[in-house]
Formats: C-alpha cells, sequence, structure tokens
C-alpha cells in the first residue's frame, strides 16, 4: 500500500542509516566521549523523540471524519486519509514510532561511548596500581 509517505519513510531509512552507523563506531571505540558530553548529546537526541512524541498525539486531527459526505466518493476519500495517518508499516504514526526508536537508541549509543570511556579509564587505573 502507498499512503504518499514514501519521502517520509526515506528520510527515517537515512535516519535509521546513521544510527547503525553511530552504534557501529561506538561499538567498535572509534566513537568515545566524557560522560557529560554524552550526556548533552544523548539528551538533545531524546528532546527530538519527545518532540515526536507530541506529533503522534496531533495526528488524530489529520483524520477528518465524515467531512467528505456520506457517499462512497467521500467514505473512500475518508479512509485514504486515515491510511496516510494509521496505515502499518507505512503511514504517519508508524513513521514517527520508528523515528522516535531510532532517536532514543542513537542517544544510547552515546550514553555507551561514555560507559567505554569509563570502562577504559578504570582498567587503566587498576593497572597502574598493580605496576606501581
Amino acid at each position: 500500500m502507498t499512503t504518499g509517505m514514501e519521502g517520509f519513510a526515506a528520510g527515517a531509512s537515512a535516519l535509521a542509516g546513521q544510527a547503525a552507523g553511530l552504534r557501529a563506531a561506538v561499538d567498535s571505540g572509534k566513537v568515545v566521549m566524557t560522560p557529560e558530553a554524552a550526556e548533552r548529546v544523548a539528551k538533545i537526541y531524546e528532546d527530538k523523540a519527545d518532540k515526536l512524541q507530541v506529533k503522534m498525539r496531533r495526528t488524530e486531527r489529520l483524520i477528518a471524519k465524515g467531512a467528505f459526505g456520506d457517499c462512497n466518493i467521500g467514505r473512500a476519500l475518508g479512509q485514504k486519509f486515515e491510511d496516510k495517518v494509521n496505515a502499518p508499516e507505512v503511514g504517519l504514526v508508524a513513521i514517527l514510532t520508528k523515528m522516535q526508536e531510532i532517536l532514543r537508541n542513537m542517544a544510547q549509543a552515546y550514553r555507551d561511548s561514555a560507559r567505554d570511556m569509563q570502562n577504559t579509564d578504570d582498567e587503566h587505573a587498576r593497572n597502574l596500581n598493580r605496576n606501581v
């Protein structure tokens, strides 16, 4: 089913690609941040995810029930707009939900980069204590 949200879905896919790249970089140790910096960046991504939640609550207003009349054409047009909003996988709500999940995962990836830094620092401190 196409809902006219393909461009929006492509943006979500691009965001998912960025998130996968970030996760790979964090897991391989290429992205390491101080806990304070990681938390600041993670907060930005969580704020963006929260804003998407607000937008999802507003999507019901996009559906104009009965606004197109009680005839076959009017009902079909009303269903078309409802599908744009609520269609599984390809509707606006599904895409916004996926984007929200991606943003929260990116926030967690930044936090994980800080944990890796802290773990490395702790390990170096232990090694230093053993050698002294």
